[in-house]
């Protein structure tokens, strides 16, 4: 069966991202046992991910759905704005 999935995409030299990293540390313990979650440092992408979910700037988190759609946020999310994408 299919698991849901969030990718959050960011790079080490990017600000925006290290404080959305903060937030991301504290919002998926609550849900780690419901989806998978996944950090691709962009400088770093070997797989490829970056591209097959056209990520344009970071930080961005993709939710990857169980039935295969996704969807993309592009920036630094809010609690509650991460926590509303994961549910969605």
């Amino acid at each position: 069966m299919a698991t849901k999935k969030v990718i959050k995409f960011y790079a080490e030299w990017c600000g925006p991202c290290k404080i959305y990293g903060k937030t991301w540390d504290k919002t998926i313990p609550t849900y780690t046992d419901q989806i998978d979650f996944h950090s691709v440092d962009i400088d770093k992408d070997k797989s490829g991910l970056a591209n097959k979910y056209k990520v344009d700037s970071i930080p961005a988190t993709v939710l990857i759905r169980e039935n295969g759609t996704s969807l993309i946020k592009e920036g630094r999310l809010s609690k509650e704005q991460l926590t509303e994408l994961i549910l969605s």
